[in-house]
């Protein structure tokens, strides 16, 4: 079965999406039955073997560059016949099934499509949303989510979204959740403390990991952040690590303005061999956002066995459960009553440590590939 996938998203720092496609193609590679070719869209530059974490980028059966602007038409115009070129026309390979990794689709020969739509706040917060993808997602998530055969979405928060805003019937999702990735998981104290290190990061700290954007409810957490300040007597700094997003400004504004420097630490994008030991390192993990398609980060921190604290609103309650501590994102004064209790309480810190650690077995990305290998196989063969 030949599968081409959307892989743009590895170029460049990668981000949720990124790390998605990323393990969804390690995982869909070591199945029987999928000949894998990762897709990609750069008119001006060929894919370099070192921007790629795959040893295959000379094998022209796995990398496939299409130069034809099909990233420029949507930059630029709507859904028009123009975009409607199959990408594999005028090649010898040809796709069986497209799978867009994306939210958007690319059209094949065969016709044949697959799309993973993560979120809809663009839909939902459009506040919090560039105006650069807010214009290309009102455009093309709709256009294809109508076209494609099959839509994953990876929460079931996700779905109920895509059925109410894009009017797509129940009947066409799959819901596939994602996974972490094995690295992320219990490490020995000396080398959390090594990289911690490393990166100037305090012995004791809450963590958030992100992308810096609105929905993420930054704001929100520095709010309560500043209240449990003025009830704990020890070191407790607060550690956010993630890229720069949408309207950040007022963050550093809003720490400014509160004396917060000495606080807070932002320590930007942290390589992935790193990352585990932060999590490792930090005494809860914190996910105050008001939108998230599933929360990936939730999961990296259970499995490293970091309690963890929610809000109670999107899929968030999906991936908590029972095993960690959900709060109304804007009632701050819980929220850090909430922390101080977890980090201050050794016997509940322990308790949730284990939760965390029960609830990660029940995800994997062997599980999330062989699911997507089966969607694959119902639009071959349904």
């Amino acid at each position: 079965m030949r599968v081409f996938i959307d892989a743009q998203p590895l170029l460049g720092v990668r981000s949720g999406i990124g790390n998605y496609v990323r393990f969804l193609c390690n995982h869909l590679m070591m199945l029987d039955g999928i000949d894998l070719t990762l897709f990609f869209n750069r008119i001006l530059k060929n894919i370099r073997s070192g921007e790629l974490p795959f040893d295959s980028v000379g094998n022209s059966r796995f990398v496939y560059n299409s130069r034809y602007p099909y990233k420029v038409i949507r930059r630029l115009c709507k859904p028009n016949p123009l975009y409607a070129f199959p990408f594999d026309l005028l090649s010898k390979q040809k796709s069986l099934i497209f799978h867009g990794t994306n939210f958007t689709l690319t059209p094949s020969m065969n016709g044949k499509s697959v799309i993973t739509i993560h979120d809809l706040a663009y839909m939902i917060y459009p506040e919090t949303t560039s105006e650069r993808i807010y214009r290309h997602h009102t455009r093309w998530v709709p256009y294809s989510a109508q076209k494609a055969e099959r839509i994953i979405a990876i929460s079931e928060h996700t779905k109920n979204d895509i059925i109410r805003l894009l009017n797509i019937p129940e009947t066409k999702i799959d819901i596939i959740p994602l996974a972490a990735d094995p690295s992320f998981r219990p490490l020995p104290a000396d080398i959390v403390e090594r990289t911690l290190r490393k990166l100037s990061l305090p012995q004791q700290y809450i963590l958030f990991v992100g992308t810096l954007e609105p929905r993420k409810n930054l704001l929100g957490l520095f709010k309560t952040y500043e209240l449990l300040l003025r009830n704990i007597d020890r070191p407790l700094k607060l550690v956010v690590v993630g890229a720069k997003g949408w309207k950040f400004s007022p963050l550093f504004d809003f720490i400014e303005s509160r004396n917060l420097e000495q606080h807070v630490i932002f320590a930007g994008y942290i390589d992935d061999e790193d990352l585990p030991a932060v999590y490792n390192g930090a005494s809860v993990y914190v996910m105050p956002s008001v939108y998230e398609g599933f929360g990936l980060p939730i999961l990296e921190a259970m499995q490293c066995g970091i309690p963890v604290i929610g809000s109670n609103v999107s899929s968030i309650p999906e991936i908590i459960d029972r095993y960690g501590i959900l709060v109304p994102p804007d009632d701050y004064e819980q929220w850090a009553e909430r922390i101080h209790s977890l980090t201050s309480d050794e016997q509940l810190h322990r308790q949730y440590r284990q939760l965390s650690l029960e609830r990660a077995t029940h995800y994997s990305w062997e599980k999330t590939a062989i699911a997507t290998k089966k969607v694959y196989e119902k639009v071959l063969f349904s």
